[in-house]
């Protein structure tokens, strides 16, 4: 049934410009902050506003800097373990992942040169980085399909685009379809024989994996479906921090970050014929594979005060502005198609790259603490953050090229209100136990979930120079319904509706701090 377009070159011609893929979605993902910080702070939860004296605070309260009396060095190396079950098509999957990291790193000492009169006590400088987010995560789908194809939904979407604007000649092939609107993966999957034209058709097709039947298109057999996906990166912040104490019992910081953003994502989906001899092009299987890097850095500024009114009694907020980020994409696609008459074939479009800037949220935080003399603390944090005001931009000259998809930020996505809460008691001078719980609350209107953490931890000190610090974070589980393709139409008497599946995901994270004060 298909006639066989032989190639023997793979596509690798740089694009210069390509119609821009970038949406609302990655707006969010680089938005969302998820803090880890210090073994300290991530075992009470991140609820540090008001506490103070931890460098991993500094990117929620630069305040937290003007605590110190005496200089400080500390470093938090971590391990993020992922869990990721899936249910599709009957069929149960457990994916795991595992990555080690740091979550920070920090520097602070008294700027002992500066003469300080009147109720200034002291005056701080303080470099330090603390990892924001992470994008760490590993999934896995599969499952047999008797009736719904990955393909079947690539024909009907490329259905209109004539077949002459997806052909490749060669490997300096001017590519005239760039201007047709047609996908790569509809490109890819015309030159590697996967789509065809219907009978006395110019611009509607057919799969591979579909068989004519009367004036029906029907699968011709079941399918064996598979899916990996696996993202990775983060985003961390590098600060340079002047802090203050006045009379001991104000104190402030001002920051200026310097954050630096790496998300890779790629993604696999397949499809084996089950019996080779129930599919009339001779459909063996397919992969495509599409992978996408994001690299960028982001600039933004916070100011923070802490106020200690009555003895034990702390309160604390911060202030934190836009995050301006400059990002490039850089993408690819391939798909490798194998027929039972020993025909392969694999096909690679050329490397795409796009610049465009994000501006994240503004973010204010609360918090409120009351120590108890020397055996310990409880503190409560609340974090306003405004996804509403969140925007994208074109670096070059369109200026109105995200205009729709800013309209669609107003629309789906909310301000959230998110809530932390600690404690830490002392069992000796060397010994302490500490606990926390965060709530992220969902950013999107209509989809999506709330985010919780629970943590705990510990501390040592050995005599007045050496500190070790342990903290563990788990997220909660949740779960989401997913489509690995869409939905078409009826099609005859066929009915060609996407499986959908379910996957929940689970995390635990291990920090481990080592200090040195003198």
């Amino acid at each position: 049934m298909f006639m066989k377009k032989i190639f023997t070159f793979t596509v690798a011609v740089l694009l210069t410009s390509l119609l821009s893929a970038q949406n609302r979605y990655d707006a969010l993902r680089y938005s969302q902050n998820f803090y880890e910080g210090s073994a300290k702070s991530i075992a009470m939860g991140n609820a540090l506003t008001s506490i103070g004296g931890d460098l991993g605070a500094i990117s929620i309260n630069p305040a937290s800097a003007g605590l110190y009396r005496y200089s400080e060095f500390m470093f938090t190396p971590s391990t993020i373990s992922t869990l990721t079950e899936t249910d599709y098509l009957d069929r149960n999957t457990d994916k795991r992942f595992f990555r080690a990291g740091v979550s920070s790193f920090g520097y602070v000492t008294p700027l002992n040169g500066i003469r300080k009169t009147g109720s200034l006590k002291g005056l701080n400088v303080s470099v330090s980085m603390n990892k924001l987010n992470n994008f760490n995560n590993r999934v896995s789908a599969k499952g047999r399909a008797d009736n719904t194809s990955w393909l079947s939904a690539l024909a009907y979407n490329t259905n209109g685009i004539n077949s002459s604007q997806l052909d490749i000649q060669s490997a300096n092939d001017t590519y005239p379809f760039y201007n047709s609107g047609a996908s790569w993966r509809s490109v890819l999957a015309w030159n590697t024989n996967l789509l065809d034209r219907l009978p006395d058709s110019e611009n509607e097709y057919i799969a591979a994996t579909e068989n004519i039947l009367g004036n029906s298109i029907v699968i011709g057999g079941p399918l064996d479906q598979r899916f990996k996906r696996e993202t990775t990166g983060g985003i961390s912040e590098y600060a340079i921090t002047l802090s203050g104490n006045v009379s001991n019992k104000f104190y402030f910081g001002f920051s200026l970050g310097l954050q630096s953003l790496r998300y890779t994502d790629r993604q696999s989906y397949s499809e084996f014929a089950v019996n080779l001899n129930q599919f009339d092009s001779k459909f063996k299987d397919f992969e495509h594979v599409y992978k996408q890097t994001t690299t960028g850095v982001g600039i933004n500024a916070r100011a923070g005060v802490i106020f200690l009114p009555v003895e034990g009694l702390r309160l604390g907020a911060s202030l934190a502005t836009p995050t301006y980020f400059s990002l490039e994409d850089e993408w690819r696609e391939s798909m490798y198609a194998e027929y039972s008459d020993n025909y392969h074939i694999l096909l690679k479009s050329p490397k795409g790259s796009y610049d465009y800037s994000v501006i994240t949220p503004a973010r204010a935080n609360l918090g409120i603490s009351y120590f108890f003399g020397t055996r310990g603390s409880i503190s409560f944090d609340y974090e306003f953050v405004g996804y509403e005001w969140m925007r994208m931009d074109d670096t070059d000259s369109d200026f109105d090229e995200f205009d729709d998809e800013n309209d669609l930020i107003d629309e789906d996505f909310q301000n959230t209100s998110n809530i932390r809460a600690g404690a830490e008691f002392r069992l000796n001078r060397i010994f302490s136990l500490r606990a926390g719980y965060s709530y992220y609350q969902n950013p999107e209107r209509n989809y999506g979930f709330d985010t919780q953490f629970v943590s705990c931890g510990a501390g040592f000190k050995f005599g007045s120079g050496f500190f070790a610090d342990f903290g563990i974070q788990r997220r909660i589980s949740n779960s989401e319904n997913f489509r690995l393709y869409d939905n078409i139409p009826l099609q005859g008497v066929s009915s060609l509706l996407a499986p959908t599946g379910k996957s929940t995901y689970s995390a635990w994270k291990v920090l481990a701090t080592i200090g040195f004060r003198f």
